[in-house]
């Protein structure tokens, strides 16, 4: 998956999910759970996904296997 992929996704203002290696999924319910290092960096090699309780992971794109957007989102 590259950060490409995922901005794209986040623009379109859609619930999607981010599923990592070890089955992990991060839900995205709205662009403002999650960000991106700046543009000007060099190393943007991972996500941040917040969630409703305030907390924040840290995901390495590399671990990153898929992008689905959610059933039923936006209809």
């Amino acid at each position: 998956m590259n950060i490409a992929q995922i901005e794209e996704a986040a623009k379109r203002g859609l619930p999607f999910s981010l599923k990592v290696a070890d089955g992990d999924r991060f839900d995205v319910p709205h662009p403002d759970y999650i960000s991106f290092p700046p543009q000007e960096s060099q190393k943007r090699t991972y996500v941040i996904v917040y969630n409703d309780h305030g907390y924040a992971s840290v995901l390495p794109l590399l671990t990153i296997t898929s992008l689905t957007f959610q059933v039923g989102a936006g209809t």
